[in-house]
């Protein structure tokens, strides 16, 4: 999905990693169409899906490369192919709000800013949806206005950094920004939005955090050092929140604290077994 209208403006590449995506994938093509922003390419890069992804970037007629490995693997594959001047990564699951491409050129360009970070709502598609959208959510207020990860980049910027570590499964985005940072990265948010729609379960969780904490080895052969402290904080942070997040729902706040023990035991024994 290419939209340009030859003017003059900056063009932005959205970059999409998707693997068995399609269960969102047509939601997040959509809002990816409606943006006003008319300097668009979309690329979706897939990991061999084996359900209808593929068939669903057809009918959209967006461009898609297949790239095996990880999704920080798959976004620098992404930026190799990409052509704008500018970079976007976007989730499958995940819906931008109107306008949101054109805020962030705008902000770029008038206000000379390498990267823009974009506020997020996490909605629970299931049960187990919402108990993470809780967690996530009540993250994002105790992370608070100088937290968040840009995700809208000047491709120069980081081309210059060499991009994502592809063999970390988790923190990748927050290890490019530590190496970003660290060259005096300018910065600001965006105005609109961001839905990131939040689907879960106990075992897909165990699956999941055990492989993101065998990934996290993988920081050793960096320069920037993992975040535990930053995290282990922001943890505490989050559960004091998630009380006066949860509503009247006791099941979901039940639900929320369960699967965040399950989470962080199997990104425990993940990281242990990867020491090995």
């Amino acid at each position: 999905m290419t939209i340009r209208d030859g003017s003059k403006k900056v063009f932005v590449s959205v970059i999409v990693p998707t693997y068995n995506s399609a269960r969102h994938l047509p939601a997040c093509l959509k809002a990816l169409r409606k943006q006003k922003y008319p300097n668009i390419e979309v690329l979706v890069i897939d990991n061999y899906s084996n359900d209808e992804t593929r068939q669903i970037c057809e009918t959209f007629k967006t461009k898609i490369i297949l790239h095996r490995g990880t999704p920080a693997a798959a976004r620098n594959a992404g930026i190799a192919h990409s052509t704008g001047n500018f970079v976007l990564f976007v989730d499958s699951d995940q819906q931008l709000g109107d306008s949101v491409i054109e805020n962030c050129v705008s902000l770029c360009t008038t206000q000379d800013v390498d990267a823009v970070k974009i506020p997020e709502v996490f909605v629970g598609v299931n049960f187990w949806g919402k108990c993470s959208a809780l967690w996530k959510n009540s993250m994002v207020k105790a992370w608070g206005p100088k937290g968040g990860i840009p995700r809208f980049y000047r491709k120069e910027k980081l081309l210059k950094q060499l991009v994502f570590n592809g063999d970390l499964r988790w923190w990748e985005d927050m290890e490019l920004y530590q190496r970003l940072k660290s060259t005096g990265l300018r910065e600001a948010w965006c105005s609109r939005k961001l839905i990131h729609n939040e689907t879960d379960s106990p075992t897909r969780a165990v699956r999941k955090y055990t492989s993101y904490g065998k990934s996290v080895t993988a920081f050793r052969s960096r320069k920037a050092e993992a975040p535990y402290t930053a995290t282990i904080n922001l943890s505490f942070s989050t559960l004091a929140q998630i009380p006066r997040n949860s509503g009247r729902s006791v099941s979901v706040l039940v639900g929320c604290l369960f699967l965040v023990t399950v989470k962080t035991f199997s990104a425990a024994l993940g990281f242990l077994s990867g020491l090995r």
